[in-house]
């Protein structure tokens, strides 16, 4: 009887932070172990997730929408654009993105698209992704909370703060 109480307990507990029905505008779950970043409200270096200038940890942005991707660039196949730098597998990936780079890079300058979401910016795992419609979305995981998965619940929802809370940063 006991087990099957903390079982209930960790459910509803669980379903509290996941659950966007469970939670009001102004007091939105938190990414709860290890959270760190920035709030909306603090000026934002437009690449502090891009460790030497090199986006996305260097995969190869093209790699993200194909089987067993995203892979690893290389310096050898490399592209500026808007600030940032990415690496590529081969030079046909990069002449894919030279092409069209809008298509290819990650929303919201490759911050964490959950816990903007959530009021917060955060640098994610960049093989944390999922990708909807033509856009690129990254994901933090903290331990035993993974953003994609919250995402998943409500990707609508999210995508609509995420985007919101986006347009309001300060980007330097």
């Amino acid at each position: 009887m006991r087990k099957r109480g903390r079982v209930i307990s960790t459910l509803l507990f669980a379903g509290l932070l996941c659950c966007p029905a469970a939670w009001s505008q102004d007091e939105p779950p938190a990414m709860v172990k290890g959270q760190s970043g920035a709030t909306l409200a603090t000026p934002v270096d437009r690449v502090m997730c891009a460790e030497d200038g090199i986006a996305v940890d260097g995969y190869d942005l093209i790699s993200y929408r194909e089987p067993g991707g995203p892979v690893a660039g290389n310096p050898d196949y490399s592209a500026d654009h808007a600030g940032f730098t990415y690496l590529f597998s081969s030079a046909e990936n990069l002449t894919t993105f030279v092409g069209d780079p809008e298509r290819y890079v990650p929303s919201y300058h490759g911050f964490c698209a959950v816990t903007l979401a959530l009021g917060r910016v955060v640098c994610p795992d960049s093989t944390n992704f999922v990708i909807q419609g033509d856009r690129l979305f990254l994901f933090e995981v903290t331990g035993f909370t993974n953003g994609r998965t919250l995402w998943n619940t409500d990707p609508a929802t999210f995508r609509g703060k995420a985007d919101r809370n986006f347009d309001s940063l300060t980007i330097q």
